[in-house]
């Protein structure tokens, strides 16, 4: 989905990062990398939803309601959908603890940090969208060009969040270790405004942030970082707690839903400017030059395969793991139901 992974927090007027579940603990080493599977996920998806089920959908800032209408994928549903509004991952995975939904739409980190604390999910849906969607920029005195020449200075880090895994990727990629910099926690509302007043030297953003800091800051001496590029895997994903995904009636709901996310995803792609305008400019009240940035900076969405799609997520564990970020090793392929990747493909076949 063309899209900055969202919160509406009204810092620069900005559309923020959905991924914001914090992080804490260490770890060390590597998960495994062989897929683990329950009995629910090696069950056969039901052909047919039955009558008067309802599917709870954890929604952020109307993304997912807003997609599946301006798509036209909200049409002749076999269930009904009860919309709730949540504001990022950690929400989200409190009201699956709460039992007060049955799927969500987060990122990357949420998934491992659920994963991590025991928390039994499931992936019954992916979306893979830009690699360099998140951007190091600095503050207006730093004289830093690269990442290495952050040695031995203040980096703003948003715990939980692809933010955090851009900033811990973009380290590992200079030969740097988290003991190199000083690493400073911020939420991604405090970010943009510490770098303004040069209170951290790096911090990463998304669009509408980068555009936003770029047109305040950037006459002042505020620059991109020259090699922040491919820092985080682009992915995000439809979740369900695991016993959501082994009720038959709900897991047949979520085969529909995963179905129409993946036709309303690929119709985006084709579909840009209107999606500008459903979304940003009618729905969020945005500039269509925002929202023009934000599609632009996120690319073309694509749906990956689950082999390839866990595959990704677990460089992002190992990352997390290698920097002591996650409070114990993590299987990402065990989060992964493998049904809903033959949903996926044969939707993204038939939407040609």
């Amino acid at each position: 989905m063309s899209r900055s992974p969202r919160s509406a927090v009204p810092v620069f007027g900005a559309l923020l990062t959905l991924t914001t579940a914090t992080l804490t603990g260490c770890a060390t080493g590597s998960a495994a990398s062989t897929p683990t599977t329950d009995a629910a996920a090696t069950v056969a998806l039901p052909s047919g939803v039955p009558g008067g089920t309802i599917l709870r959908v954890a929604d952020q800032n109307q993304l997912l309601h807003t997609l599946l209408a301006a798509s036209d994928q909200d049409k002749n549903l076999p269930y009904e959908i009860s919309w709730s509004a949540f504001q990022g991952g950690p929400a989200v995975l409190e009201a699956f603890r709460a039992k007060a939904v049955d799927v969500g739409f987060v990122a990357d980190a949420p998934v491992l940090v659920a994963q991590a604390a025991g928390q039994k999910i499931r992936i019954v849906g992916a979306v893979q969208g830009s690699t360099s969607a998140t951007h190091l920029w600095t503050s207006p005195t730093s004289t830093a060009k690269t990442v290495a020449d952050l040695k031995g200075r203040k980096v703003a880090v948003t715990e939980g969040t692809t933010l955090q895994v851009a900033v811990l990727q973009a380290l590992k990629n200079a030969g740097l270790s988290s003991s190199d910099v000083t690493l400073a926690k911020l939420s991604p509302t405090d970010t943009p405004p510490a770098l303004g007043a040069n209170q951290v030297e790096v911090g990463a953003l998304t669009e509408p942030l980068v555009s936003k800091y770029g047109a305040a800051y950037g006459t002042k001496g505020a620059h991109e970082l020259a090699d922040d590029q491919n820092l985080t895997s682009g992915l995000q994903f439809l979740i369900a707690p695991d016993t959501v995904a082994a009720d038959s009636a709900k897991a047949a709901a979520l085969a529909d839903l995963s179905a129409r996310f993946t036709k309303a995803e690929l119709w985006l792609t084709t579909h840009k400017d209107v999606w500008v305008q459903k979304y940003y400019v009618e729905t969020q009240k945005l500039p269509k030059a925002v929202g023009d940035a934000v599609v632009a900076n996120n690319g073309t969405a694509t749906i990956p395969t689950y082999a390839a799609a866990s595959a990704a997520l677990q460089k992002v564990a190992d990352l997390l793991a290698e920097y002591r970020a996650l409070p114990t090793k993590v299987d990402a392929a065990a989060a992964f139901d493998q049904r809903f990747d033959a949903v996926q493909q044969a939707a993204a076949k038939s939407a040609g």
